[in-house]
Order: structure tokens, then sequence, then C-alpha cells
């Protein structure tokens, strides 16, 4: 019987040093986390944002001396999955993040080498961002509800110089203003603005000013009330107020 329990004794001893081997090395390439310390209400997980080289993050990620590389994990304090990434040389190049729940909190991924897309989800599991990125610009933005309708919407040219579309929506998936662009090499726009119910509240030109990287009112607008009856009418040289009217 001694010889039993020596041997019990003996393979609990040897169980137990496995396991603070293994504990141990969990420590050399997984952190864990808190969820209040590392989740935004408002941003969500950004805590790995700086280690991401394609969004200009210039940190790098380091394991027992070593810039690391391959997948790496890490946890929040009750064991959940928190974060899964795949390093080279101590930056990201894909990963994901995680809420407690097991909901994916953002999805990043490379595209090509200067391309790449991340999608932001809120804890119940519903789109709150798409953007694709063109080197560490947006090339197009889009926003969500958490009714899951599209709050607003940003697309740029391929060199992130000028806006192609731009939008913004009310709750219930209606326009609230938008942004259309006409005319391509003279830069110029019509901008229009949205009661709730749907009328049209103002509408007028727009052109991109190149050289103030700003865009500026042109030629004559027009104000409408609730029921779609014309108020109000201005006139723009170079972006200011020339002369206006009541109608």
């Amino acid at each position: 019987m001694k010889k039993i329990l020596l041997n019990i004794t003996c393979l609990l001893v040897a169980l137990t040093s496995v396991a603070q081997n293994n504990l141990k090395d969990k420590k050399l390439y997984h952190d864990v986390y808190m969820p209040e310390v590392v989740i935004d209400e408002k941003y969500g997980i950004t805590m790995y944002e700086k280690l991401n080289m394609m969004l200009g993050g210039d940190t790098v990620r380091n394991h027992n001396g070593y810039a690391a590389n391959g997948f790496i994990e890490d946890f929040y304090t009750a064991g959940q999955l928190l974060h899964k990434g795949f390093y080279v040389e101590g930056q990201l190049k894909i990963y994901k993040n995680y809420y407690p729940n097991g909901q994916v909190e953002r999805n990043f991924r490379m595209v090509d080498l200067k391309k790449s897309k991340m999608d932001i989800f809120t804890k119940e599991g519903k789109v709150k961002s798409k953007i694709v990125y063109i080197g560490n610009e947006a090339l197009k933005w889009e926003d969500y509800y958490p009714n899951g309708m599209l709050e607003f919407v940003e697309v740029y040219d391929k060199n992130i110089q000028y806006y192609v579309e731009k939008a913004n929506y009310y709750e219930d998936g209606s326009p609230e203003n938008t942004l259309v662009l006409d005319h391509k090499k003279k830069l110029l726009y019509t901008q229009t603005y949205f009661h709730v119910n749907g009328q049209v509240k103002e509408i007028g030109e727009m052109q991109y000013d190149k050289s103030m990287f700003d865009y500026k009112r042109l030629g004559t607008w027009r104000q409408f009330d609730k029921n779609g009856n014309p108020t109000k009418e201005i006139k723009y040289a170079n972006g200011e107020v020339h002369s206006e009217k009541d109608l």
C-alpha cells in the first residue's frame, strides 16, 4: 500500500511540474486581460491597432526577447478568447478580436500589399463598421445603426483626395444628406439635405477646391419647408454668400 501511495505521489508531483511548465510557456506566448480594461464602450477593442503596420502602427510585439512570429492568442481573465492574430516580425498581418461572449469584435485581413479590410461588430454580432483601407487611409467607410440600418458612407477616389460618394442617413434608412459627384474632371457635386419626412430641405452645387482641400458652395441654392414648398434662394460666389431672398 505504501508503495502504491508513493507511486501516486510521484505521479502527482510530475503532473504538477508539467502543468507549471505549460503555464509558464503560456505566459510567455499569451497575455491575459480583464474585459473592462480592453473593451471601450464606444470604440471597442483598439489596443491591437498599434501593432497593425497597415494602419500605421509602429509598435512591435516581443516575446522572450524576440519579435513575435506566427499565430498568437490572448485571453480574458475568465479564460475566453480575446484575440487571435498572425504576426510577422512582431506586427499584425491578420487578426480577430472577440467579446467575452464569443462574438467577433473585429476582423482585419490584408487583400494585397496595399489594400486591407476591417469589419467591426457589436457584442450582439451586428455589423457596426465596414472599412476598406489603401495603405493606412480609409478608401471606403460605412457605419451602421444598432438596428442594422446604414448610418453613413464615405467613399474616396483611389488617391484619397476627394469624395466619390458621401451620405448620412436617418435611423429608418432614409437619407439625411447626400453628396453626389456629377463631374469628375471639374469635381462638381450636388449636395442635398433632407427633412426627416423625406422632403428636400436644401439643395445646391458644391465644388472641391484642391488648393484649399475643402468643398465650397457655388451658384444658386434653394431651401424648402417640410411640405416641399420653396422658402429661400441663396446665391454663392466662390464659396461666399452673394445674395439671398425669401420665396
